[in-house]
């Protein structure tokens, strides 16, 4: 039998058909591998947000996407909050492994089993452990970490990234991307002037980001999203959130009346009495409702050491802050709450922060049966709805620098339907500095613009020519 030759190269000489044969099983190999390693496939995310009163459990799903400058189309696909708080295993941290099991074990069960191995968890803790003595949060975190890096409890992808308390920064640009992302920001390629800066505030801090127009001289932080840079001023302020205002007046009162353990507090309502564990001390605290008092206790607050502040301007002290320009802002969590509670928003959601301020001098020289009937506000939260409201007409226009007459904040608890919170914008954050990890990263190095579809069609043209030059070859004889 005659051995058939085709010479494909002139310096390698000619190609035998079992070689040929070879190279078409191999190129047809290739392109099944290829194939099936780049069909779209979707991936999940695991994000349990640590925070002051319980750990909420959110699981994320998205198509892979075709290359780096597209957009992620995340889904929320499960959202479940777990009682008490991680902050509450501080003083039983053997207690902590079976609480972190059964968050893990609902997990499990909300991602297909198949995708576990290329799921990564996280544990993001906010200000509720960022308040602990340096020693019990470190314990804390560090008994976390032993239960979630251990193969054993779970099948989630476990990284040095997984389990950190954030900073007060990171939260604030966590929800500049939630907003901007829901808002359609990042999807249509707008310019920088379009991106929405976001205000918000938890029970301990309160936090500011947006893009400046001008020079950014501190705390900025940098950040890609969809091939995109951006650079950021975001801080926080810790102390500043709506529980710790709260004790903050009230720790002041009992500093400026040392040795009287029944005190009025003019940022409460009338008929609003308690009491108050100060030290070793218990205190009574009878609301006086007086508005001009409690702001003049408030603006104590954030104008101490205003005078000193450099660069300028500066937001709450001396912390320097760029002008806030013409962009809208969206104002978020608790100022949402507060400025719903007073109507002080229209039908769009603009704030009005005139009407917020007027309303607040009336509702908080009320009893607060009177409030919570004509405002309809539930008592427990009446006299916190009142230092609140005093608090963010001050914060927004002497702080942040935004006219009492502004129309660019809006007051959103959401967007068409999807909450602002901040995890769903660390998961996109999480998943661009992953990016690098798909499945084809070779052959999008021959071209960065090629789709998937683009190349199965070419590995099916270079099989295509394999198989036609075996055929001719083996009808040729020597």
């Amino acid at each position: 039998m005659l051995q058939s030759q085709c010479s494909l190269d002139g310096d390698r000489g000619p190609v035998h058909d079992e070689e040929m044969t070879t190279y078409v099983i191999f190129s047809m190999a290739t392109l099944f591998l290829v194939d099936r390693a780049c069909a779209v496939s979707v991936r999940y995310s695991v994000m349990l947000d640590a925070g002051s009163s319980s750990t909420k459990l959110r699981v994320y799903s998205w198509p892979e996407r075709k290359s780096t400058s597209s957009t992620l189309q995340i889904t929320e696909t499960f959202s479940q909050r777990i009682k008490p708080s991680l902050s509450s295993f501080q003083d039983s941290l053997d207690l902590l492994p079976k609480y972190l099991l059964n968050i893990t074990s609902i997990a499990e069960s909300q991602v297909p089993s198949s995708s576990h191995n290329k799921t990564h968890i996280y544990l993001l803790a906010t200000a509720g452990l960022r308040f602990l003595k340096e020693e019990k949060a470190t314990a804390l975190m560090n008994m976390v970490r032993n239960v979630l890096s251990d193969k054993r409890n779970h099948g989630f992808v476990y990284s040095e990234r997984s389990v950190r308390i954030l900073s007060g920064e990171e939260e604030g640009v966590f929800a500049w991307i939630t907003a901007n992302y829901h808002n359609g920001f990042f999807s249509s390629h707008q310019s920088l002037s379009k991106a929405v800066g976001v205000l918000e505030m938890g029970g301990g801090s309160t936090q500011i980001t947006f893009l400046p127009d001008g020079p950014l001289l501190a705390h900025m932080f940098t950040l890609r999203i969809s091939g995109r840079i951006y650079n950021l001023y975001s801080h926080s302020y810790l102390n500043f959130g709506k529980d710790y205002m709260e004790r903050r007046v009230k720790d002041y009162l009992i500093q400026q009346n040392p040795q009287v353990y029944d005190i009025l507090n003019p940022c409460s309502l009338k008929n609003d009495n308690y009491s108050y564990e100060y030290g070793n001390t218990t205190v009574i605290f009878r609301g006086s409702s007086s508005p001009s008092e409690c702001l003049t206790i408030i603006s104590n607050f954030l104008r101490l050491s205003y005078d000193t502040c450099y660069p300028k301007p500066c937001a709450i002290g001396s912390i320097y802050q760029p002008s806030v320009g013409s962009d809208i802002f969206y104002a978020v969590a608790v100022f949402a709450f507060v400025a719903s509670d007073l109507k002080a928003t229209d039908s769009s959601g603009r704030l009005d922060i005139d009407k917020l301020n007027k309303t607040a001098h009336i509702y908080c020289s009320k009893t607060i049966d009177d409030a919570a009937s004509v405002y309809n506000v539930p008592p427990e939260f009446g006299s916190n709805t009142c230092m609140m409201a005093l608090y963010i007409t001050e914060l927004l226009t002497f702080s942040y620098g935004f006219p009492v007459n502004t129309k660019r904040i809006y007051s959103f608890k959401d967007i068409n339907g999807k909450s602002l919170n901040w995890p769903f914008g660390a998961v996109v954050y999480e998943a661009e500095l992953l990016a690098r990890d798909y499945p084809c990263p070779p052959f999008y190095q021959i071209n960065a613009g090629t789709s998937q579809h683009q190349l199965r069609l070419t590995l099916l043209q270079l099989l295509t020519v394999s198989v036609l030059v075996s055929v001719l070859c083996s009808t040729k004889h020597v």
